[in-house]
């Protein structure tokens, strides 16, 4: 008794879900993603196999499973639910949501027939396996627990669509920023302060706080060609906190020095801002950010350290 309410209850739940996702597909579609989330949702899995048992048709397992495969192969999942999905989460994103865009991947050491696998960096294991590449954008408060997820995007460096990793970033931006319409501040890891990223950023008028390696050369407030690492160096650590971070189970308490240096990029006028927060391990955290700060101003700088952190909250690598 008690399961035939759950399963009555998942199901309402999931046909209200759906009526609002599948307002743009065929019928045929809906009815088949419905089943899918049930599936999903029932079986705890996503194997074809399980979900199909899940479904409990009166037909042979085999059928459900070929039914499932060839709908998932629709080319309105990607281009129509993608859309619809960031239009619904986008309701819960204010104008200071943190946008954290994550560079990850999908593993598949054991596939051998799938189209266009290609080497991935498994960052977790320091291994290349094969796989695929993924940017996944999630939203969340600086101040409460809440994430929403927004969009995602697999992609593949041996398809044939493929051109560069700065494409498929920019076109995950591009895929949520039709709904937000500027909303949030968009955060990014390592590796993401290239000028290729940051100049299409700002022609877009977009916030941001990204980490920066340190090596990429920018004109300090004097017009200097410098390093961000030089710059960070020569960065004047007025501002002190205090901060507990849970560390693998254990409260660890850090004394942070931090400051801000404004610069611009080689090329272009809009003010940007290295802040360089030292404290949390040999070398000091850069953030590269175009949000209005004051470098003499503790509160201004520490809400860009904040929105930063603010990834570490939805379990994005730092």
């Amino acid at each position: 008794m008690h399961d035939s309410k759950v399963r009555s209850r998942l199901k309402a739940q999931l046909t209200k879900f759906c009526a609002e996702l599948c307002g743009g597909v065929s019928k045929p579609l809906g009815k088949f993603i419905g089943q899918m989330l049930y599936g999903i949702q029932s079986s705890q899995d996503v194997k074809l196999s399980n979900i199909g048992r899940a479904l409990g048709e009166d037909i042979p397992l085999i059928r459900t499973e070929k039914r499932l495969s060839r709908n998932l192969k629709h080319a309105e999942l990607e281009t129509e639910l993608t859309t619809r999905l960031v239009e619904m989460a986008s309701t819960r994103i204010q104008q200071d949501t943190v946008l954290a865009l994550d560079r990850s991947d999908i593993r598949k050491e054991y596939a051998r027939k799938m189209e266009h696998l290609a080497p991935v960096w498994d960052g977790s294991s320091g291994e290349v396996h094969s796989g695929y590449w993924l940017v996944d954008v999630t939203g969340a408060g600086v101040h409460g627990s809440e994430i929403v997820p927004l969009c995602q995007k697999l992609f593949s460096t041996k398809a044939k669509e493929f051109s560069s990793e700065n494409a498929e970033i920019l076109s995950v931006v591009d895929t949520a920023n039709r709904s937000l319409n500027g909303r949030g501040i968009w955060t990014m890891d390592r590796g993401c302060d290239r000028k290729k990223l940051l100049e299409p950023l700002l022609d877009k008028h977009l916030r941001f706080v990204i980490r920066a390696v340190g090596d990429r050369m920018v004109r300090d407030r004097r017009g200097r060609l410098r390093s961000m690492a030089e710059m960070a160096a020569g960065c004047r650590l007025r501002h002190q906190a205090r901060v507990v971070r849970i560390d693998k189970g254990q409260e660890k308490t850090y004394e942070l020095h931090y400051g801000a240096e404004p610069f611009r990029l080689i090329g272009r006028d809009e003010p940007l801002w290295l802040v360089v927060i030292a404290g949390f391990g040999e070398q000091p955290i850069l953030l590269v950010t175009n949000l209005k700060l004051r470098a003499r101003d503790s509160e201004s700088v520490w809400w860009a350290a904040r929105i930063y952190w603010t990834r570490w909250k939805i379990g994005v690598s730092s």
